[in-house]
């Protein structure tokens, strides 16, 4: 294949399918993304015309040539013969120094101008209507329009000039009649000159203006632009204006002013214009000879040229004084004899070459093509959304094809996607508009539940804030009445410490009651023995002794009396130990009581300073979710 793409560049912008004469060499699919089509071409169908490189602008299609190949093998000191198109010397500045640096520094021997097998095939273009071989034919030096015809038109090929091309003329001559054997290199300005060169075996390079160009400036960046240059050729004349629209046609009528051509260009005219001519003019309508070239402005501007469109009046006017040179030096060659005016060099060739080594023989090639139903387009123009006559006949071009109709084959045909459809896209972003319009209420009324949820939020967390500042507030005064608490169990303390003192002067006390009551027991029972001592002696006394029996009497109920309130004050004694002992237990559960309780203010101490400092990061997290509630309602509002 000699058109090619580069996948990563293309954009799918259809331009390669406008441009493209044969819709159907171009498959478009999506590509990974989705986002885009890519163009793939069908290298069967391709007939490499490169109007698909002209247009597109993102360097997505490419072509192959051969000029790497071409100067590996001279580097490698390989014999190659090289022929030149005319057009390289229009469209070059430094042809003649490029040429010139090709022979005296790469080392070729032989360079023809195939102007020259130019004039050759004027020549046998002429033989051929004057002496019937042919009756009306279709030119085919341009291996584009060739190329057609032996893909897609296949009842045309009959119709085809069976003379070689300029190209191939140049390149029998060399081979037949000065006996090169040796490789042929073509600088050429077509990219499809390479399948007439695989088809005829003719020449084994075709080697691009451009690359050539390219390749002699990236490596011989040294070579002598001053330098001059001359084919090795015969002398050649109208041939030089091959390149020009129309080229052929002035050749053809300088040489024979009655006969009828006419002449055709650019893929947006000749394509179609071929199809008419074989399928709708009458017979009479057709000119002898129809020449055609693929290109707009002739070879000038092929593909593999660097043919500027800024400067394609400098090409055509250099064109038209080469025309005016050439015709000029025709006219000096020419001679009369026996009262008729000869051409020297179509008498040299008429004497020289043999018609039949010119021509060409042509075989269709076959391509398979897939076959679809009237059901196929319909369900295509569905894929499509197009439903109406309207919009089946929309034809805005944008896909690439000329009409709804070609878009809704390609799909049948499976060359492409609805959404490479400019309509349907449209369609589909309506669509999209629609679903976004309603995702956008959906996130509209989400958003107004979020706005509320927020209002919520705020809302909860003014209240959590005005809890949390009650907590605070409520913790002061707390702290303060555990002040009080702390300073109230402080005086109980130290009353509980005075009834211990108390207590223990009870102790005191009552040990020294204790001790007394002894002392009056002692007496006591010493007043007892007394008494009986008494009572013996006024037994013994008799008479005398009854009053100090009375006394004795007296004194042992004394004693008795005192020996009674001796055992009361024991009594009471035990009793006000049970109570002292008692008092103190309550004292000392009073201390217990009261240190437990201190140990538990200690701990609601501690506890309210830590609720008082998780109360202020309440409030310090309230304040950050209510700026990032009031930043979000901002958002949502947006």
């Amino acid at each position: 294949m000699f058109v090619s793409i580069d996948k990563d560049k293309c954009v799918g912008c259809n331009a390669c399918i406008r441009a493209c004469p044969i819709k159907e060499a171009n498959e478009a699919h999506l590509a990974e993304d989705g986002m885009h089509s890519i163009v793939n071409i069908n290298k069967d169908k391709c007939i490499s015309c490169g109007e698909c490189v002209k247009k597109c602008e993102h360097g997505a299609r490419v072509y192959e040539d051969d000029t790497d190949r071409f100067f590996g093998a001279l580097k490698g000191r390989v014999n190659i013969t090289v022929i030149v198109a005319p057009a390289f010397r229009l469209t070059e500045p430094d042809a003649d120094a490029m040429l010139a640096f090709l022979r005296d520094e790469l080392n070729v021997k032989l360079i023809y101008d195939v102007s020259f097998g130019a004039d050759i095939c004027t020549y046998m273009h002429l033989k051929a209507v004057k002496e019937k071989v042919v009756r009306k034919i279709v030119s085919q030096p341009c291996a584009a329009t060739t190329e057609y015809i032996l893909k897609h038109r296949h009842d045309m090929i009959q119709s085809l000039s069976p003379v070689h091309s300029p190209i191939s003329c140049t390149a029998v001559y060399l081979r037949k009649y000065m006996n090169i054997t040796n490789d042929i290199a073509c600088i050429s300005p077509c990219i499809a000159k390479k399948f007439e060169f695989n088809e005829t075996g003719l020449v084994q390079y075709n080697v691009t203006f451009k690359r050539f160009a390219e390749y002699i400036r990236k490596h011989y960046p040294h070579f002598d632009k001053e330098a001059t240059f001359r084919f090795d050729n015969p002398d050649c004349y109208c041939g030089k204006i091959y390149p020009k629209p129309g080229g052929l046609k002035e050749c053809l009528l300088h040489a024979e002013p009655s006969l009828t051509v006419r002449n055709c260009e650019g893929v947006s005219h000749v394509y179609d214009a071929l199809d008419y001519y074989y399928y709708n003019a009458k017979e009479n309508e057709r000119p002898a000879v129809f020449d055609i070239l693929s290109c707009a402005n002739g070879c000038i501007s092929g593909p593999g040229t660097n043919f500027e469109e800024a400067d394609m009046f400098r090409y055509l006017s250099a064109a038209d004084r080469l025309s005016a040179e050439s015709f000029e030096a025709r006219e000096g060659q020419t001679a009369k004899s026996f009262n008729k005016t000869i051409d020297k060099q179509f008498d040299l060739f008429d004497k020289k070459l043999k018609f039949e080594d010119f021509i060409r023989d042509y075989e269709p090639k076959k391509i398979e093509e897939k076959q679809i139903t009237e059901q196929d387009v319909k369900d295509a123009y569905t894929a499509l959304l197009k439903t109406t006559k309207a919009e089946q006949n929309f034809n805005c071009g944008a896909c690439g094809y000329n009409s709804c109709e070609e878009m809704a084959n390609a799909i049948a045909m499976g060359r492409n996607v609805p959404q490479n459809c400019h309509q349907f896209n449209v369609r589909q972003a309506g669509v999209a508009v629609q679903q976004a319009v309603a995702a956008s209420d959906a996130a509209k009324a989400q958003n107004n539940m979020i706005v509320g949820v927020i209002d919520d939020i705020v809302g909860d967390i003014n209240l959590i804030r005005n809890d949390t500042n009650s907590i605070g507030e409520r913790c002061e005064v707390n702290k303060t009445s555990m002040a009080t608490v702390e300073q109230k169990l402080e005086m109980l303390r130290g009353k509980c410490a005075e009834i211990d003192g108390a207590i223990q002067g009870i102790i005191h006390v009552n040990d020294l009651y204790n001790k007394m009551a002894g002392a009056i027991r002692t007496i006591t029972e010493q007043t007892h023995i007394l008494s009986l001592n008494a009572s013996v002696e006024a037994a013994r006394a008799g008479a005398a002794g009854k009053t100090f029996q009375v006394v004795a009497g007296e004194i042992r109920s004394l004693a008795a009396n005192t020996k009674a309130t001796t055992k009361t004050v024991e009594e009471n004694d035990e009793i006000v130990k049970g109570e002292t002992a008692k008092v103190l237990k309550i004292a000392e559960d009073i201390e217990r009581m009261v240190n437990e309780l201190a140990q538990v203010m200690e701990e609601v101490q501690e506890n309210l300073n830590k609720t008082n400092s998780i109360g202020e990061n309440i409030e310090t997290v309230a304040e950050e979710i209510t700026t990032s509630t009031d930043e979000l309602r901002r958002m949502t509002n947006q």
